[in-house]
């Protein structure tokens, strides 16, 4: 087993570096390849993250790691029960929506462990491996900022919206906008700590990063969900507040001046992409993202704050959760299934409630409220740019994921919301073997091995 627990460490490294590319990949594959009368939606990309969680699975187990296989174990009989519950009140479901849906979260649940055992088993010092993975962070920022800013150029890619307001934003060959977002706000954070620490004794790096985090602020705008904006303009004023107390407090500058190269640097490109479209006479970059602002000022008015923040998820939330109410006592402990459900609340923790009831909302939140009790004590004894950044990020994607959802569900954003936990206790750290032990786990008694009498 030892050659295989190798095969697939390697293999993990090597995820990291193609993830992006298979998120584009899925967008180009469904506009260009799959039938639109296409009932079952199985992408390669879908495929390939489904054999790569099978291989990590198998790998916890192998490695006889007790805390993810004692986390997954009440995960597994949750999703039974959701299932056992639509079977005993006869419902109408789908076995498969059942089956994706909870794969989906599970598939988050075990990145979430292989982040944490995997980076501590590399063999990368501390800032070898914040270095590491901040350039293949950037990278996944610079792929997915080509991707949107060439379907806006060329008037090629996808709106982000398309309802009675109109057709508006813009998020290039990707199908979930707010997937994107999710991702774009977990890693724009961490694109401005890396710029913030090069230097000019090293150019290429210092404009890869800046590169990076300018492109994302042009990427935000571009895409034109609320959520979006929220976190850039949220993202900005925390750098900026965080700048003006050093500035004051220090006598020094360099976080609001390395700051306002990077909003200088994007709207040169945003200069650049309105000069293409003009060349290409293609939709206007500015219009794009004038009417993402304005539809949204346009909701406000109509039809109020709930719905202009929810985008009507109250509608299915109420739904949902009047069906799950008049279930009964089995349905309030262990869920109505998702398989049972039309529609996708999009409300990621309401959503573990209604459909896998009290025991599945405990079974399977405990390790994210635990993880995010721990993010926040270590944080308020190691207070610097970076870990601001971390948690920056890491907060603005819950509350994301508290109103939006499209995290604990997302292969796409739950992979690097995930990543983010290992990545701020990998700040408050000084040795990375020491890494797994950063995991939040209740019962430590189950994790002690008995000894041989």
């Amino acid at each position: 087993m030892k050659k295989y627990n190798a095969f697939v460490e390697k293999l993990f490294w090597l995820m990291i570096i193609i993830n992006p590319f298979l998120d584009a990949a899925t967008g180009i594959y469904k506009t260009f390849f799959e039938k639109e009368d296409a009932t079952f939606s199985l992408s390669p990309s879908l495929i390939i993250r489904l054999l790569f969680l099978l291989l990590l699975v198998i790998y916890l187990f192998t490695t006889k790691n007790r805390k993810a296989i004692l986390t997954l174990i009440p995960i597994g009989i949750a999703a039974v029960a959701s299932v056992g519950v639509e079977v005993v009140l006869k419902m109408e479901f789908s076995i498969i929506e059942d089956m994706m849906y909870i794969a989906r979260f599970a598939y988050n649940v075990v990145m979430l462990f292989c982040w944490y055992n995997i980076l501590s088993v590399l063999g990368y010092e501390k800032e070898q491996l914040l270095k590491k993975l901040n350039k293949l962070l950037c990278w996944t920022l610079i792929i997915i900022g080509v991707n949107v800013i060439f379907g806006q150029i060329t008037g090629t890619g996808h709106y982000t919206y398309a309802d009675r307001f109109g057709y508006r934003g813009s998020m290039g060959y990707y199908i979930a906008g707010n997937d994107i977002t999710a991702v774009l706000m977990l890693v724009f954070p961490l694109s401005i700590s890396a710029f913030m620490h090069t230097d000019k004794t090293n150019k290429k790096e210092r404009n890869f990063y800046l590169v990076a985090s300018s492109m994302t602020v042009v990427t935000n705008s571009l895409i034109g969900t609320k959520t979006s904006f929220l976190a850039l303009f949220t993202t900005c004023a925390v750098v900026i507040v965080y700048g003006t107390v050093i500035l004051v407090k220090k006598k020094e500058s360099l976080y609001l001046k390395k700051f306002g190269v990077i909003i200088l640097s994007s709207l040169i490109l945003a200069a650049v992409i309105i000069g293409l479209e003009f060349a290409l006479s293609k939709a206007s970059f500015m219009e794009t993202i004038s009417q993402s602002l304005r539809s949204t000022g346009i909701i406000l008015r109509r039809e109020g704050l709930q719905t202009a923040l929810l985008s009507g998820r109250q509608v299915k939330l109420k739904e949902a959760f009047m069906q799950f109410k008049e279930a009964g006592p089995l349905a309030w402990v262990f869920g109505i299934g998702r398989g049972s459900q039309e529609f996708v609340i999009e409300m990621d923790v309401l959503e573990v409630l209604c459909y896998y009831g009290i025991f599945g909302a405990v079974a399977m939140l405990w390790i994210y409220v635990a993880s995010g009790y721990m993010l926040i004590k270590n944080f308020l004894k190691n207070v610097n740019f970076d870990t601001v950044m971390a948690v920056t990020a890491i907060v603005l994607c819950t509350g994301y994921m508290l109103i939006a959802g499209h995290i604990l569900f997302s292969v796409t954003s739950g992979y690097y919301y995930t990543m983010m936990f290992a990545y701020a206790d990998i700040l408050h750290i000084d040795d990375i073997r020491d890494l797994p032990e950063r995991i939040p786990f209740p019962f430590k008694k189950l994790l002690e091995r008995k000894s041989r009498v």
